[in-house]
């Protein structure tokens, strides 16, 4: 495999890097800084690319951490913005139907913050899928305040991958890697996900 062939879609995370709305920015404190260099994170699990479980909104009491590493790793599809408003036109998409069966899809917006149709995250529940991405922040419209997407696709069991950077990714069928840390206790994580090209 040519490392060419791995596609980076991870946001990259400093001080700079937005968080959501209410959540603690990234801060790193240097404990030690001598010759042995050791230091101390203070961040939301929702700032930069972090994928959501069940626990996010009370669906479930286990962690990011027990959820399977299968839901993170596999074939996965690759859809268009539009495709994320449309739940008739992404069912009649070729590589939907090729490829519904792996069970994960990530959406590619043009801008950031726009939100997934209410009738897609239904479309996806009703055909098992397990993990939902997206390059926007949510997975819900940012002027949600009782995040639907969230608690109906969260409470059947359907993880949400946020503020992923799909902006060089085509639309089409990929294998990703995005495992969470195995955090035991929350809700959510950071991941490092990347795609190959299938």
């Amino acid at each position: 495999m040519r490392m060419s062939e791995i596609i980076d879609i991870s946001q990259a995370v400093d001080e700079k890097t937005p968080a959501y709305y209410g959540d603690t920015p990234f801060t790193l404190q240097w404990i030690y800084d001598d010759e042995v260099k050791t230091s101390e994170i203070k961040v939301t699990p929702h700032v930069g690319t972090h994928v959501d479980s069940p626990m996010h909104f009370s669906c479930s009491q286990n962690g990011i951490g027990k959820a399977p590493l299968s839901t993170f790793v596999g074939d996965c599809i690759v859809a268009a913005s539009e495709l994320a408003q449309n739940a008739k036109a992404l069912e009649a998409w070729t590589v939907f139907q090729k490829y519904k069966a792996c069970g994960r899809i990530l959406f590619k917006f043009e801008e950031t913050r726009q939100g997934i149709a209410e009738e897609v995250v239904e479309l996806l529940v009703k055909e098992k899928f397990v993990l939902i991405g997206t390059s926007s922040p949510s997975i819900d419209d940012e002027k949600s305040h009782d995040f639907p997407n969230h608690r109906f696709a969260l409470s059947h069991g359907l993880c949400a991958l946020e503020n992923l950077v799909l902006d060089k990714v085509e639309p089409g069928a990929y294998f990703l890697s995005a495992a969470p840390i195995k955090w035991l206790k929350a809700e959510a994580s950071p991941v490092r996900a990347y795609l190959i090209k299938k």
